[in-house]
C-alpha cells in the first residue's frame, strides 16, 4: 500500500528546536471526530473549537485532504501504518545524525492517541525522544516508555484532573489570552511554552503557558485563560 509520508518536519514552532540541537518530526491526523472516529476522546467543546488543525498551512484544502488520508490509513490499516512510520523514523534518525541533531518525535500533532497501549513503536527507538500533549489523565498513572514524555493539556472542564497531574509531579499546558503570562497559576510556577515545543526540556510540576493562536483567539468557553483570572485563581 502506498501513501504520502506520515511524518512532517515543517513547522514554525518546532523548527526553533533546531537551534537547541533537535530535529522534530510530527504526525498530523484529523482531530476529534472529523474522520468519523474520535481520535481526541477527552477533547472539550472549547478545545475542539480552538483546535490548531486549520492553523497555518493546515488551512489549505490539500493539506487537510492529506491529513484525512493519513487518518484513514491509520484507522483502516494500523499495522501497515505503524510499519511505514517506523521506516520513516529510521530514515529520520539518519537525517538527524547527518545534521548533528537529536531526533524527537511528536506522535499526536492534532490527535490524542495512547500510543503506548497498542504498539511497540516508541520502544523500538530507544535513542529517539518522543513527546506529546494529552488530555487523558489516566496516562499519567501508567508506566510509560522511558523515552516518552507527556504534558497534560488544560481545558475549560478538566481543572481537577490538571491539579491531580501536578500533584503527581507532571506538568500542565495552559492557553492564555495574551503573552503577558502570570508568574503562578493553580498554585505552581508558570513557564513560557512558546520559545520552543520541546516540552521534555521543561521542569516537572509546572504550568507551561501558551499564547492563544488561530481560532483560540476567539474562545469564550473558558478554554483560553485570562491573565487576570489566572492571578485570582493562583492567589
Amino acid at each position: 500500500m502506498k501513501t504520502q509520508k506520515i511524518l512532517g518536519f515543517e513547522n514554525a514552532k518546532t523548527s526553533k528546536g533546531n537551534k537547541l540541537g533537535y530535529l522534530t518530526g510530527i504526525v498530523y491526523l484529523a482531530p476529534h471526530t472529523l474522520s468519523g472516529v474520535n481520535l481526541c476522546p477527552k477533547a472539550s467543546a472549547g478545545c475542539a473549537k480552538a483546535c490548531l488543525y486549520t492553523a497555518g498551512m493546515g488551512a489549505m484544502k490539500s493539506i487537510q485532504a492529506a491529513r484525512m488520508a493519513k487518518t484513514r490509513f491509520f484507522l483502516d490499516h494500523k499495522a501497515a501504518f505503524i510499519m511505514q512510520l517506523k521506516n520513516e523514523i529510521f530514515m529520520a534518525e539518519k537525517k538527524a545524525r547527518s545534521m548533528r541533531l537529536k531526533l524527537v518525535i511528536r506522535l499526536n500533532g492534532t490527535s490524542d492517541i495512547a500510543w503506548e497501549r497498542f504498539s511497540d513503536l516508541i520502544q523500538a527507538f530507544p535513542n529517539v525522544q518522543f513527546y506529546d500533549y494529552t488530555k487523558i489523565s489516566a496516562r499519567f498513572k501508567s508506566v510509560l516508555p522511558k523515552n516518552y514524555d507527556l504534558t497534560f493539556s488544560l481545558s475549560e472542564s478538566n481543572e481537577n484532573e490538571a491539579r491531580e497531574v501536578l500533584a503527581r509531579g507532571g506538568r500542565v499546558a495552559a492557553v492564555f489570552r495574551d503573552a503577558n503570562f502570570p508568574e503562578t497559576f493553580l498554585g505552581v510556577k508558570v513557564v513560557s511554552g512558546d520559545n520552543h515545543d520541546l516540552r521534555f526540556l521543561d521542569a516537572s510540576g509546572v504550568i507551561v503557558a501558551l499564547y492563544a493562536k488561530g481560532q483560540a483567539k476567539k474562545d469564550v468557553s473558558g478554554f483560553v485563560r485570562e491573565t487576570q483570572q489566572a492571578e485570582r485563581v493562583a492567589a
